[in-house]
């Protein structure tokens, strides 16, 4: 059974199936360590085919609707039990730091670049941030259950990471159910426009979801 590191960049694991961009897509990466090299955003495989599926600093790229059709999509491709293992930037640690009195200038511009990214690149920019709190309810909104937390600070940047195993298969009514329940969450009232935003949201996500759910 397969287990993937997603956006893999120049960190390797044997045993896992190193999947990046190709190095044209990469402005400062210069050479690659990849086994395939894939849009993460294209990528499907078949239902129940896949043990794990490992991100470090890449779930973060993803805008709020791609996240929440991928988690469903590797819901998807995860077999019982599988596991889904994120790592990324602790937003309500790396905010606190910045907005900290006793934080020095530079340690503050480092800090806004771990919330935001570092912008040398189309796909180099945080869609979203978390907090171990979101994390855990956005991976319970999708069927997984989360088993480890690990939160730590390198140089001037704090950081999450999250094991979590699918406990449950979603539909894809579902999946979809979960997606509207999660991204009602963001709109400021229940006025037509914010309704329309939803609607958009939503089409998007279906669209999404279509591109990497996976067949049976």
């Amino acid at each position: 059974m397969k287990k993937l590191h997603l956006g893999c960049g120049q960190r390797y694991f044997d045993g896992y199936l190193n999947i990046d961009f190709p190095l044209s897509e990469h402005t400062v990466q210069e050479d690659s360590v990849a086994d395939e090299f894939h849009d993460l955003l294209a990528l499907s495989y078949p239902q129940g085919s896949i043990a794990e599926v490992r991100l470090h600093h890449v779930f973060e790229h993803f805008t709020r609707v791609q996240a929440s059709a991928l988690l469903a999509s590797w819901n998807a491709w995860l077999q019982p039990g599988g596991i889904v293992h994120i790592e990324v930037p602790d937003l309500g640690r790396t905010a606190k730091a910045v907005l900290s009195a006793f934080t020095g200038h530079k340690a503050k511009q480092v800090g806004l670049r771990h919330i935001f990214g570092s912008q040398e690149a189309h796909w180099a920019v945080h869609y979203d941030g978390y907090t171990k709190a979101s994390l855990h309810a956005l991976l319970k909104s999708f069927g997984f259950t989360p088993d480890r937390t690990v939160q730590e600070r390198y140089k001037a940047t704090y950081n999450l990471t999250v094991i979590a195993h699918k406990a449950s298969d979603l539909t894809e009514q579902q999946a979809l159910d979960a997606a509207q329940a999660h991204l009602s969450e963001y709109m400021v009232d229940e006025s037509p426009s914010e309704q329309r935003l939803l609607s958009t949201w939503m089409n998007d996500f279906k669209a999404q979801l279509a591109k990497t759910r996976g067949g049976s």
